[in-house]
């Protein structure tokens, strides 16, 4: 595991030390809410929203890989709200009893992010395919591993990375860190990491979608924040495609 890796991991591990009250909707003075990693930014100014509409009501936020939150939730974990980086994540979350009515609140697109002066010279995905090359991509379980496997097959390769990331900010500390050459993330990650690292678009690039469920009555006004002209205009800010 990278440095990068654990330190990603120890803040993970953190943040499920919260719990939440899990009251009726508008009675929780605080909820908790797990959000895909890449949503970890975003998630500031929405939750401040949230407490200014709910007399100061807080938020007690786990982030994580997607994959990592349903099973948190398949163990025992506490949850209101649920919001993954992929339908198909969600969609097991609901088959197995643990998610509800998701609604899909936002879309982002894979690019591939390079340290600035991109020292490794990446022109594109074919970087990816080739052995040797210091090049990152998520695990195959988690939203941003599926997403950056399509997007290579679809030129007709196969990925041989350095290292798997267990989430996109992950892969993301790998280049800021300078571990390595390249990293497929979202473009939101991308814009966060600022004049750090380069990007380079993919054509056609693959549009990943944003689901959220409540899954308790408290978790259904945050949810309806998610789909309001309020919470709209914060994932638009933020970067995030319209669903």
């Amino acid at each position: 595991m990278t440095v990068a890796m654990a330190a990603t991991v120890a803040v993970a591990a953190s943040a499920t030390a919260c719990s939440s009250d899990g009251g009726k909707s508008g009675d929780a003075k605080t909820i908790r809410v797990m959000a895909a990693a890449s949503l970890v930014d975003v998630m500031k100014p929405l939750n401040s929203a949230y407490g200014d509409e709910h007399d100061g009501a807080k938020v007690q936020l786990d982030t994580g890989a997607s994959s990592a939150l349903v099973q948190k939730l398949k163990s025992g974990a506490k949850a209101d709200v649920l919001i993954t980086a992929d339908t198909e994540t969600m969609d097991k979350a609901v088959k197995d009893g643990l998610a509800k009515d998701p609604v899909v609140i936002a879309t982002n697109k894979l690019v591939i992010v390079v340290p600035k002066g991109n020292p490794g010279k990446v022109t594109g995905l074919d970087f990816f395919t080739k052995e040797g090359n210091r090049a990152v991509i998520c695990a195959s379980e988690v939203p941003c591993g599926r997403a950056a496997e399509r997007a290579i097959a679809a030129i007709g390769g196969t990925p041989h990375p350095i290292s798997r990331a267990v989430d996109v900010r992950n892969a993301l500390g790998t280049v800021t860190s300078g571990e390595a050459d390249a990293a497929l993330v979202y473009a939101t990650d991308a814009a966060s990491a600022g004049d750090k690292v380069e990007t380079i678009e993919i054509p056609n690039a693959p549009v990943v979608q944003y689901p959220a469920s409540a899954l308790t009555d408290a978790g259904k006004d945050y949810v309806d924040l998610l789909t309001s002209d309020k919470g709209k205009k914060i994932l638009a800010d933020a970067g995030f495609g319209a669903p």
